[in-house]
């Protein structure tokens, strides 16, 4: 891991814990937490936790979560923000003991979709990708990083400046931890 790179990004919403490795960055996340916005149910959390950059124009943001040990309805991956009421979130989710997904939420006005995808091939690594040109975005997946999947695009009025960064949380009562491995912003491919 690049660790000058991190030097641009802060948290948003503190971890439990955040412990640094030779090659990574180990996310403790706290109990209860989330991202979600539904006015017609009365749920709203935002208290996940990202850790991100503020990012001009255009960019390709690429990175990669390994997880040891992935809780039922605990979530790490990718997300850009330009408020509690307007962002954009995909992460990895466990569906059974075998099963995994892809999950997404974009969230505009205060209310939240949700898209899940099955994915194959899952071995406790997860890489995303997000691309934005102009207000546009496309998010990609990889489990091996090499091979990329777009999965989502979408709209998002976002001027100029948008956060992006990396997202971890824990909406179940058990805290989970996952390790940030790779954190890459560049010119769009």
């Amino acid at each position: 891991m690049n660790f000058e790179v991190l030097e641009k990004f802060e948290w948003y919403n503190d971890p439990e814990n955040v412990r640094f490795d030779i090659d990574a960055m180990t996310v403790y996340a706290k109990s209860d937490t989330d991202f979600w916005q539904s006015v017609h149910r009365g749920y709203k959390k935002d208290n996940g936790h990202f850790f991100f950059c503020r990012q001009n124009g255009d960019f390709q943001l690429t990175l990669k979560w390994k997880i040891e040990d992935l809780k039922e309805l605990a979530q790490c991956g990718i997300m850009v923000r330009i408020d509690e009421r307007n962002w954009f979130k995909a992460s990895i989710e466990k569906e059974t003991s075998n099963d995994f997904s892809v999950i997404s939420s974009f969230t505009t006005l205060g209310h939240s979709d949700l898209a899940k995808s099955v994915i194959n091939g899952y071995n406790n690594e997860i890489w995303f990708r997000i691309v934005r040109v102009g207000d546009e975005f496309e998010v990609f997946f990889s489990v091996d990083g090499i091979t990329f999947v777009k999965f989502r695009m979408f709209y998002i009025k976002a001027f100029e400046d948008v956060k992006v960064g990396a997202y971890i949380s824990s909406i179940q009562e058990d805290d989970f931890f996952a390790m940030l491995s790779d954190i890459n912003i560049e010119e769009p491919f």
